[in-house]
């Protein structure tokens, strides 16, 4: 059963070996170097970068996975967040009909966005435009095509009930879902996912700056770096706030980790931090809040 042992920690030679066996993993590591080496230090401040968290409605014996919660965020290291995108996923008229005990199991540890609620968005064609529009920042006609040009996304590598590949293949089903023409298999990805662990590393390099040596002696890593802080109260969407579980919510999460960077990052490179904007201000009646430069569009739940 899902929720009868806690999923064991990989240990190195798994992470590599899992690694190993993922071209993508390999191919977007070599898209943000080459990324970042035609990046120079003046540039970094401007350059936006694109954060995203899924929650899946997943069924893991079946590796089934689709979305059932979307958040992005853009953002760069002068103006913090700048637009943000959530979006909640509905899953009640369209789950596999066998899979819902599973999948009921693994919201209920992970989202609590029950995959038969009726009360979620199922109009998948306007939510996949949604989010291309997001990510293009303008309107695209023919979603329908191989070429489209998405820029890089960047998520976590792996944690307990997320990882890049699961949150690759739901936005992949997502698509053949609108596109049922699309083999899976066989049809070329228009979805470009990297690591957010990364996209640390490869902003302190190029700002010539190694991880503190406070972090080597306490033995955190990129990833420690962007999971400290759990972001609640005033930072989730109003699905999760109401139920107490924001630090559930995947809106929450790319706030935490953009703050985190924007942090970390600023204390070595004297970057002012602009409160609302790369971290979040405490409000009056205890919650926090980020408010985006410009909020391009307040989809469902945000």
């Amino acid at each position: 059963k899902l929720n009868s042992k806690r999923k064991e920690k990989k240990n190195p030679e798994q992470i590599i070996t899992l690694h190993n066996n993922s071209s993508d993993y390999w191919k977007m590591k070599e898209y943000l170097e080459n990324m970042f080496e035609s990046i120079s230090e003046e540039e970094l401040l401007n350059t936006k970068f694109i954060l995203l968290h899924v929650n899946c409605h997943a069924h893991e014996a079946e590796k089934y996975y689709f979305p059932a919660e979307i958040a992005a965020l853009k953002f760069n290291l002068s103006k913090g967040v700048l637009h943000t995108y959530h979006q909640i996923v509905g899953l009640a008229n369209n789950y596999p009909r066998g899979f819902a005990g599973g999948m009921r199991e693994y919201s209920d540890k992970f989202h609590q966005i029950d995959c038969w609620d009726k009360n979620h968005p199922e109009n998948y064609k306007k939510i996949l435009s949604d989010f291309i529009n997001f990510l293009k920042d303008e309107e695209i006609s023919d979603l329908n095509d191989s070429t489209l040009d998405l820029p890089c996304m960047f998520t976590v590598e792996t944690e307990i009930g997320l990882d890049m590949m699961k949150t690759k293949n739901s936005l992949e089903r997502l698509y053949q879902t609108v596109f049922p023409e699309h083999d899976l298999l066989n049809y070329k990805s228009i979805f470009k996912i990297g690591s957010v662990e990364r996209l640390l590393f490869e902003i302190t390099k190029k700002t010539k700056m190694n991880l503190d040596s406070r972090s080597i002696i306490t033995g955190l890593t990129t990833h420690d770096i962007l999971k400290t802080g759990l972001y609640g109260y005033g930072l989730g969407c109003t699905y999760h706030e109401g139920r107490n579980i924001a630090f559930q919510c995947s809106k929450a999460r790319v706030l935490q980790w953009m703050s985190n960077i924007c942090k970390y990052v600023g204390e070595f490179i004297g970057l002012q931090l602009i409160p609302g904007r790369h971290i979040a201000v405490q409000l009056k009646d205890g919650s926090r809040m980020v408010k985006p430069s410009n909020q391009i569009r307040n989809n469902t739940y945000c």
